[in-house]
């Protein structure tokens, strides 16, 4: 089935789920509007309708309370008594500052709402509209912040505390358990209670029952003390610092900074907001030593060492400097979150799988989540993480498209849990499926800022360098090919700026000035061939995108791959020629791993002459396995890029292109699909010409 087809699903899931006043999370089990859902929510809505967008954070904000919380739950009266607990039990009446006309609990969550407002404005073609609705929600965004710096901020630093387990958003984390296991059920009054969640969904996939006994027992301490935040902060034993939420209200307090600019406010508050916390997350959450941000028992003034994705989400907020972005992505793409091409892992868990108590289905304790895989993805496009983004990017594709627009997933083999058509499934994948389909610069949707109707030779005269014979240019040619790929390439992203400006760069053209008469007999061996060959192909891009000072995409720029060239050896060669020369000799790995200077292409490496096959092997494995490749056995389709077709000399048939995916999956089950499978629907997915940078 075309990825339309479920971008369709998506959204009839949000139609089935709205109530004409906002999306509740699922109709099978969540009946009411949760807090940071509906910001979700919105995000999945302001691709394709502003009004439904904007009606859900107004519907949400309608209901905040006088002191600027904004409740984690606004009940709908017409849907009471399906679920626990409700108004009756939360008695919200008793605080001084609850909204009299909405019934609502008495605890937040985490407040990513600025950050979604900001995507309605910048994903709607209503701007002025939309602007109209900023304006009003802006004070508001600005009172849930003051609230959370004014009652939530003990050490007047930035860090803002959770009194609940559901204020994190990830209820039963193991995070919680050493804070929570100091309340000793047999020693405190726990409230009579009836749950109604495990009873419609498997008790094996929800939090145990001793969890929610202390969940009550905080709700009724907060009674008691009648949401009095003072009185709940020197009497409650959850007072915690979570990294996510701390992350995530960085990314709002930088989302509120555009958001005034937007509409004309002063932004200075908020930046305040921002560099304040984010300077104590990056000094006092992290742990340079375990490579992850941990949340802090601020009772016990100590880290809690617990593993879990929520340790990475300073990515999304960037807050994390970047040396910190740099071990804190070792330690994701290992075996204790899934690394990339790692067999029988969805990316990401949400605990780390190397723990004994990691559970692959058990609400927060294993499986993986949309949105936090959503926010994760964010993150690492961010901190230009190019590969490890792409293996987030197909997993949030995948999940949805093979199993259903679940809850959560299993991390191991991908089943849904929790309840089904969950809303922010639905809308976090249309936000991505329409990255991913639609804004990056396909064949339609090009503007050629330089035209070029005749042949360019690039490689100007290296007569500044003095090396000579033909065995010293090679030698150069693959040494400074090295460097400038170690140096300047990371993670697949390149950065063309600091590249341009480099020694290695400058020697470089020197180096490819000599290859106009290189002898290429120096080049002993068919595989150190092939290896030069490649090298000298995806060098060519990086130098043609410098030297036309290419800004977006290499279509900015008339025939790129067929009348900008090197002179080799007395002989102009074009990229169209070199990929030629592959498909001339059959070569289907060398043309896959070829990187055209887009994101669609595989990671840039490089093509050590020593050991070329393996890495020419990797770069195919990469690109197989990455989300310019997706094989959905449930459906029985296969999705592929555009390469393919690029190259039907090669890969003439769905049968070759079968057989050379299935060479290279890491996924056991897909292969045997394409084994087995002898008519897969094919589908070809948009090419991303946006520049590799």
């Amino acid at each position: 089935m075309p990825i339309h087809i479920y971008l369709d699903k998506a959204k009839q899931i949000l139609d089935k789920n709205f109530n004409g006043r906002f999306t509740v999370p699922s109709v099978h089990l969540y009946l009411h509007q949760w807090n940071w859902d509906s910001a979700f929510i919105a995000i999945g809505y302001s691709r394709y309708n502003t009004d439904r967008a904007v009606l859900e954070l107004k519907s949400l904000f309608d209901a905040q309370w006088e002191n600027g919380m904004l409740p984690h739950i606004v009940f709908d009266r017409n849907n009471l008594g399906r679920y626990f607990p409700e108004p009756d039990f939360w008695q919200t009446e008793r605080s001084k500052y609850a909204p009299s006309d909405f019934l609502t609990s008495g605890i937040t969550q985490p407040p990513i709402h600025g950050y979604a407002a900001l995507k309605i404005y910048e994903n709607s073609n209503q701007k002025e509209k939309v602007k109209e609705f900023l304006k009003w929600l802006y004070p508001r965004l600005i009172k849930l912040h003051r609230y959370f710096y004014l009652e939530r901020n003990p050490d007047d630093n930035g860090l803002i505390y959770i009194r609940h387990p559901w204020e994190s958003g990830m209820d039963n984390s193991p995070m919680w358990d050493p804070v929570l296991d100091r309340i000793d059920l047999s020693k405190v009054d726990i409230p009579q209670f009836k749950r109604k969640d495990d009873k419609i969904i498997d008790p094996e996939q929800r939090p145990k029952d001793e969890d929610y006994k202390r969940y009550i027992y905080l709700v009724d301490l907060f009674k008691k003390h009648n949401y009095d935040e003072r009185k709940i902060f020197h009497s409650c034993p959850f007072i915690v610092i979570d990294p996510m939420f701390n992350s995530i209200l960085a990314a709002s307090n930088e989302a509120l900074m555009k958001i005034a600019d937007i509409i004309g406010e002063d932004w200075k508050q908020p930046e305040e907001w921002y560099l304040t916390t984010s300077r104590s997350i990056r000094d006092l959450l992290y742990s340079k030593e375990k490579k992850i941000f941990y949340a802090y028992d601020y009772i016990q003034k100590k880290q809690i060492q617990v593993e879990t994705s929520a340790g990475f989400m300073p990515l999304f907020g960037g807050v994390a400097s970047h040396s910190q972005a740099v071990e804190i992505l070792e330690y994701m793409n290992s075996a204790s979150f899934c690394k990339i091409h790692e067999n029988n892992c969805f990316a990401i868990p949400n605990y780390d799988r190397t723990k004994k108590d990691f559970s692959t289905k058990n609400y927060w304790r294993g499986p993986v989540w949309i949105n936090i895989n959503w926010m994760l993805f964010q993150g690492l496009k961010r901190y230009k993480f190019k590969q490890k983004a792409e293996h987030l990017e197909k997993t949030i594709i995948e999940l949805p498209v093979r199993f259903g627009f679940y809850e959560y997933f299993d991390s191991k083999y991908g089943t849904g849990y929790g309840t089904k058509d969950f809303s922010w499934t639905a809308a976090l994948f249309i936000d991505l499926v329409y990255d991913y389909l639609y804004t990056g610069i396909s064949s339609a949707k090009r503007e050629i800022i330089v035209k070029t109707d005749t042949d360019i030779v690039v490689n100007r005269n290296g007569n500044s360098v003095a090396v000579s014979e033909p065995k010293e240019i090679y030698r150069e040619f693959n040494l400074l090919t090295g460097q400038m790929i170690d140096r300047y390439v990371s993670n697949g992203s390149v950065n063309y700026r600091k590249l341009r400006m480099s020694p290695e760069y400058k020697l470089f053209q020197n180096v490819a000035g000599k290859l106009k008469d290189f002898d290429l007999s120096v080049i002993d061996t068919a595989e150190k061939e092939r290896a030069f060959w490649i090298n000298l192909y995806n060098m060519m891009v990086v130098d043609f995108i410098i030297r036309m000072k290419v800004k977006r995409s290499v279509r900015e720029v008339d025939n790129f791959f067929e009348k900008l060239k090197y002179e080799i050896s007395g002989k102009k060669y074009s990229l169209k020629d070199i990929e030629e020369f592959f498909v001339s000799r059959k070569d289907r790995e060398a043309l896959v791993s070829l990187v055209r200077g887009t994101q669609s292409s595989p990671p840039l490496r490089f093509m050590s002459p020593d050991s070329p096959q393996e890495d020419i092997l990797s770069a195919v494995k990469d690109f197989v396995n990455s989300s310019e490749v997706m094989v959905v056995p449930e459906e029985k389709a296969v999705m592929v890029s555009e390469l393919f077709r690029w190259y039907d000399k090669l890969f003439d048939s769905t049968e070759t292109v079968s057989r050379f995916i299935s060479s290279y999956l890491v996924d056991e089950r897909k292969k045997l699909f394409l084994e087995k499978e002898t008519s897969p629907q094919y589908l070809y997915l948009f090419y991303d010409w946006y520049l590799n940078s």
